[in-house]
């Protein structure tokens, strides 16, 4: 039975490789031939040095095959090997990663690993018990008397271990190796780079962790461009604080009437710059009105409506934009208050964009189709209970359109929107939310993804607080 979540079982046990995750051997390092040179990385991939690793041959027989098989002179290997078991070291870093997973989960981690019995001895007199302590038992290729990437190795680990093997996740330098886990029900990865995380991740409830980031850096979640550059803004703490539900949060500011994008100095446009419609129906989807005060405040939004029907982004009536997601977020307001009626052909609009799939490449300001998919689902949710006609007319062919979106891809935020719009309309995303769980960072937040466009200064803006609260609230969390 799979969690709440919609994610794959809690990871309970780890299979770790020995070489090339704990340390690095100069496999390239070349022994002179009668003709020429051979690698170690070659002499370790033939039959001999296999059968070597499970115990069918003794160290002498298989140094002695391979010197007859290349010509060159056996003690030039025993020499060579001599000097690696002398000044190899292991990773302390990774090392303590493992050891801070053992002190914070009730994870096992055993050490599998395809190695000679004189080559794992001498690593064991080499290397302190601080090392070996990391592990609940140890599975060498020697020990078993067969090699990974053979399923014997791995039923043999697991019954040795009595796991699931739906719990168990392998890490391995070698893809081969983490295929075979895979296809016998484990999960695993190949990829040794930024191994912490992983580790993390894979052991760890995202959901608490991400809840723990968010209340770590209540209030402090600044907007950045894709060079770093940070924006004080009211878009992106209104998300937040609307996905969550969390005030305490958030370090929002209540206008006297419409908000403004900007909470700091604009950037990248105009020195002064005007309310806006967007930020505006955000604000009043988000926070609690005075009923007077959000129909007088729709009252005023009525008037920067054009000739078509549909909704200007701007208070300035010199900047005429049109954006269908800022057009949607209007709808929303509206319909929280029951006065869909009054803006009949934005609602078409919307309606024909949908149907015909024209939301596909973004928009002027929001760059994915998630933005337009998620915010249809808020728009009918804000129509339960007083608008069945709305529902009638849009809840299929969304469900149609969020349905064709799983499993494509997209960043963190765009994620999160996928995920609440799949559960709205009732569609299984396993598969997205596996990947927006695999994306979360180490300290427990999700990464400063794309959310929205400057469009004419060619700068994309992220923001780490509501990365997070979307991937929460996708993954079944709420900041309580």
């Amino acid at each position: 039975m799979s969690p709440p979540n919609g994610l794959k079982p809690k990871i309970t046990t780890l299979l770790v490789d020995l070489g090339g995750v704990f340390f690095h051997p100069e496999v390239e390092t070349k022994l002179a031939t009668a003709e020429s040179t051979v690698s170690l990385r070659r002499l370790m991939t033939t039959s001999i040095w296999m059968n070597y690793e499970v115990g069918k041959l003794n160290e002498d027989e298989c140094f002695a095959q391979l010197a007859k098989l290349y010509r060159f002179a056996t003690e030039d290997l025993a020499n060579l090997i001599q000097k690696f078991r002398g000044s190899v070291n292991y990773d302390r870093d990774l090392a303590a990663a493992f050891r801070a997973i053992r002190r914070t989960s009730q994870v096992r981690i055993f050490l599998v690993s395809n190695i000679s019995s004189n080559d794992y001895q001498a690593l064991r007199e080499r290397w302190d018990d601080e090392f070996w302590s990391l592990f609940d038992d140890v599975f060498t290729s020697s020990m078993l008397g067969v090699r990974k990437p053979s399923p014997r190795f791995y039923t043999h680990v697991l019954r040795a271990t009595r796991s699931n093997p739906q719990t168990i996740f392998t890490i391995d330098d070698n893809p081969e190796n983490v295929l075979m886990a895979i296809s016998v029900g484990m999960r695993g990865t190949s990829c040794i780079a930024d191994l912490p995380r992983t580790l993390a991740n894979i052991t760890s409830d995202p959901v608490e962790r991400g809840i723990a980031f968010l209340k770590r850096n209540a209030g402090r979640f600044p907007s950045v461009t894709q060079d770093g550059a940070e924006i004080e803004e009211n878009y992106a703490p209104l998300l937040i604080l609307e996905a969550l539900q969390q005030r305490s949060l958030v370090d929002l500011k209540f206008p006297p009437r419409l908000w403004n994008f900007f909470s700091g100095p604009p950037r990248y446009t105009t020195e002064t710059y005007p309310e806006d419609l967007d930020t505006t129906s955000l604000g009043l989807a988000a926070m609690s009105y005075d009923p007077d005060l959000a129909h007088s405040i729709l009252d005023e939004m009525l008037t920067y409506v054009d000739e078509d029907g549909f909704v200007q982004a701007y208070t300035d009536r010199t900047r005429p934009r049109i954006d269908a997601v800022i057009s949607l977020n209007v709808l929303v307001a509206f319909t929280l208050y029951n006065r869909t009626y009054e803006l009949p052909e934005t609602l078409a609009w919307i309606t024909s964009i949908l149907l015909t799939r024209a939301y596909i490449g973004g928009t002027r300001y929001y760059p994915n189709a998630e933005w337009f998919l998620y915010y249809v689902t808020r728009l009918l949710a804000a129509s339960e209970g007083h608008d069945a006609a709305l529902d009638e007319r849009l809840f299929a062919p969304l469900r149609v359109r969020v349905a064709e979106r799983v499993g494509a891809p997209g960043d963190a935020f765009a994620l999160g929107m996928r995920i609440a719009a799949c559960e709205y309309v009732g569609v299984e995303c396993a598969v997205d939310r596996e990947a927006l769980a695999a994306m979360q960072m180490e300290d427990g937040g999700w990464p400063a993804s794309c959310m929205y466009l400057f469009p004419g200064a060619a700068r994309d803006v992220g923001n780490r607080g509501a990365s997070t609260a979307f991937a929460v609230r996708a993954l079944g969390g709420r900041a309580s």
